[in-house]
């Protein structure tokens, strides 16, 4: 009995090992739910935006108080990490929704392929993000203040609701999958800040001189 209950008693052990030593608890983490990748200066550039909490619930949220300025870095993941490095919490990328590229980035295609060869090695961002294109991330994300969700959320939602183009939206698994099979042309969604809000304003075409494509 005492040889079945020592055994008991390491396995339980090691199942708290597992599950706990490596748990970074809720409140220690923040959720990104916007990823802009853009190039300056032969840099890549690098911004997350987070969940936007209305001021009505009567509590304040930590996660408005990340304001990390855009960084840059010699490629994408040297941005991450010096972005994450800013961060008061471990970024949790499970609820991202939306990957925006600016269009300088997608003419560099060493920086561009790099990025999908070093997230095709990760599990932390999901495959089934969204993606699209922007002329200029930083114009895009003064619409935030008149929107009342974050830009993440809002771009998610102005894509999917838009139900004639829904066979066209590509999400991050595309990209990876078909920088390893290069079969056809990809085209991503292209969006252009008008006034307030945002317009689909074609499409960018991957591998072919990244030409911006009208819609007709």
């Amino acid at each position: 009995m005492n040889r079945i209950r020592m055994m008991f008693i390491c396995v339980a052990l090691c199942i708290c090992f597992m599950t706990g030593c490596g748990t970074t608890e809720l409140e220690e983490r923040c959720f990104p739910q916007l990823v802009m990748v853009g190039y300056e200066d032969d840099k890549v550039t690098y911004r997350a935006d987070f969940p936007k909490v209305s001021s009505s619930s009567g509590q304040d949220s930590q996660n408005n108080e990340i304001q990390v300025p855009t960084v840059s870095a010699k490629n994408f993941e040297e941005g991450r990490k010096e972005y994450e490095g800013h961060l008061n919490k471990l970024a949790d990328y499970n609820h991202l929704k939306v990957l925006v590229f600016e269009e300088d980035f997608l003419e560099e295609k060493k920086a561009y392929e790099g990025m999908l060869d070093y997230l095709a090695k990760q599990e932390d961002f999901p495959r089934n993000t969204y993606v699209c294109a922007v002329d200029d991330i930083e114009e895009l994300m003064e619409i935030e203040e008149n929107l009342p969700q974050d830009v993440g959320t809002y771009l998610e939602l102005y894509l999917t609701n838009h139900e004639e183009k829904k066979d066209r939206l590509l999400t991050l698994g595309d990209l990876i999958d078909e920088k390893e099979n290069q079969e056809m042309v990809l085209y991503i969604p292209y969006l252009d800040v008008e006034g307030k809000y945002v317009e689909w304003r074609g499409y960018y075409a991957v591998g072919q001189g990244y030409e911006p494509i009208e819609i007709d």
